[in-house]
């Protein structure tokens, strides 16, 4: 061994040949005594192993010590205590190849693509000023309140504050996703971490079950209990690496079509009674949608395309509000039905024939994935047309409907026509052969699923008056969830989990990660508020995430009661009558 480290020094002096690019010692294997022979058990002695372990690592040899932590984890793998097995070593020649290749072969552009032996590109330009401007911000903080002529050109306290805010999470965002500062854990797929996830979820939101202030059908604290449960699903979906299972992939694929159900349904309501069309209002929501993404975009250098949900939810904002805004008084008639027929027809011929203008973002710098959008776009095309649907039936027909003689039979048989929609739903897509084949039926099949659930979830009037407060909590941050996710609760752009304490505590990691991302997300939510409405010169924008302005449809309180009594009540139907 004294020549080995001999030949190792001659070797890096200046002008010498050097032995290899990389040179690597392995270890002594160590030993499982309770496995091996009695011959080999007294000639193999634990402590001399580490003692020449150890002296190696004293000489300043370049030891491959992982192997010996590989093989103390896993006494399993070796049969006669001695030999490992093949599949250990394949795993161990993989870290070293890592370790000696990642560096010449990984892109170090974004979005990562390893999280092993990697070296992290240096802050660009970009990063640098933001974090000068990010520190700007504080020291105006500070002074503006000393020196009236400062106060005069900044902003207020508040919003500075609330600029900082923004700022200095996204920073703490770079600094975890885009340092070695922090390890980051590759994701597995682990079937009772999944569902214990899912357990202790459903367990926090019966917990906090509460009486909302209204009985409304699809009323505000609903939908933001809606939105918080699917965040929350959406969240352990991609914690436990879980697209790659068809079974729960497919029901995530709804998840997303009943965000965009309620884009169609909250916002064409929104413009059916207020009847404004200005384009204050939608740029005020458009700004509150992708102010995180766009600022991330940027900072982190990715791509705004990878924040999906922002331009997927942008896009069908400014549709819905183009296809209520030509010929406006067509809205209250039977016309409306013509118009949302027309609209769907092109939307669908400029998805399918490609027309979208591409090439005009190429020329404008955006980096955009015209495949990926298409995909995307595509596989939702039809579930907000049926959110707009929904809405229109409730707001032109509503009241007639309530009086139908017929009305209590079908509020009878709609829970269990439901019931049945979603049993047939889930043997459908457990039967199909791959995700993949289930992808080219999810524009045709999800209105199904999210229809039904919609009745149930309103089917009388105690379940439309109680809500979860843990999932309305939830859902208020929701877009702030979904879009932090990539660089904070998870890492190297959603490849792997972000390590806070040691990796193989790894549930107390994730309730650390957990704690912090929430608490983070809630700051990033008040702080994008505070940002938009200062932008708009203080326009208010109606929901927290911009997108479902239902608060304010033009319903009596008293309609889900009445809806309940007639159907209990069928003579009181004829009474009335």
């Amino acid at each position: 061994m004294d020549g080995v480290v001999q030949r190792l020094a001659e070797s890096r002096r200046t002008g010498a040949t050097p032995i290899a690019d990389h040179v690597y010692i392995s270890p002594v294997a160590p030993v499982v005594v309770d496995k091996l022979t009695p011959e080999r058990r007294a000639t193999l002695d634990p402590a001399a192993i580490t003692w020449m372990n150890a002296y190696m690592q004293a000489a300043e040899l370049p030891v491959f010590s992982s192997w010996t932590d590989m093989a103390q984890a896993r006494p399993i793998e070796t049969a006669d205590g001695l030999h490992y097995s093949a599949g250990l070593e394949r795993a161990a020649v993989n870290v070293l190849l890592n370790r000696v290749c990642n560096r010449d072969t990984i892109d170090p552009h974004p979005p990562m693509r390893t999280t092993c032996c990697f070296e992290y590109p240096a802050p660009g330009s970009f990063v640098r000023w933001y974090a000068v401007a990010t520190l700007s911000a504080l020291a105006l903080l500070v002074t503006s309140a000393r020196w009236t002529s400062v106060a005069r050109i900044v902003p207020s306290a508040a919003t500075l504050r609330q600029l900082l805010v923004f700022g200095s999470i996204l920073l703490i965002m770079f600094v975890c996703d885009r340092t070695p500062l922090f390890e980051k854990l590759h994701k597995h797929f682990v079937a009772w971490v999944f569902t214990a996830m899912l357990a202790l979820a459903t367990v926090g939101g019966a917990a906090t079950w509460s009486t909302d202030k209204t009985e409304a059908f699809l009323g505000r604290a609903q939908t933001d209990e809606w939105k918080g449960w699917m965040q929350i699903v959406i969240l352990a979906y991609h914690a436990m690496n879980a697209s790659g299972v068809s079974g729960i992939y497919n029901p995530v694929r709804v998840l997303v079509a009943m965000y965009l159900f309620m884009t169609g349904y909250g916002h064409c309501c929104f413009f059916y009674a207020k009847r404004d069309y200005g384009l204050r209002r939608l740029t005020a929501v458009l700004l509150r949608t992708n102010v995180l993404a766009v600022a991330l975009a940027y900072v982190m250098g990715t791509s705004y395309m990878d924040y999906y949900f922002a331009p997927l939810s942008s896009a069908w904002v400014l549709i819905v509000w183009a296809t209520m805004r030509v010929a406006p008084a067509a809205n209250y008639t039977h016309l409306a039905w013509a118009k949302l027929a027309a609209s769907a027809v092109i939307m669908c011929l400029v998805n399918g024939l490609h027309l979208w203008p591409f090439a005009l973002l190429g020329r404008l710098g955006v980096v955009w994935s015209a495949r990926e959008w298409e995909f995307r776009f595509g596989t939702d095309i039809y579930i907000v047309y049926v959110g707009m649907a929904v809405a229109l039936v409730r707001l032109q027909y509503g009241s007639q409907l309530l009086v139908h003689p017929r009305w209590p039979q079908i509020v009878r048989w709609s829970v269990p026509a439901s019931i049945l929609g979603l049993v047939l739903y889930f043997y459908f897509e457990l039967t199909r052969a791959s995700k993949f084949e289930y992808n080219k039926w999810h524009p045709y099949v999800s209105p199904l699923p999210v229809l039904c659930f919609v009745v149930l979830r309103n089917a009388n009037g105690y379940l439309r008056s109680h809500s979860s407060a843990m999932f309305r909590a939830a859902g208020l941050i929701s877009l702030e969830l979904f879009i932090a996710q990539f660089h904070l609760f998870l890492a190297a752009d959603t490849k792997a989990i972000l390590v806070l304490v040691d990796s193989r505590l790894w549930f107390v990691n994730f309730g650390v990660i957990a704690f912090v991302f929430v608490g983070l997300c809630q700051a990033l939510g008040s702080a994008s508020g505070t940002i938009t409405a200062w932008l708009m010169a203080k326009v208010s924008v109606d929901a927290p995430a911009a997108d479902i302005p239902m608060s304010e449809l033009p319903v009596a309180a008293d309609r889900p009661r009445a809806l309940d009594r007639l159907a209990s009540d069928p003579p009181l139907l004829a009474r009335m009558a």
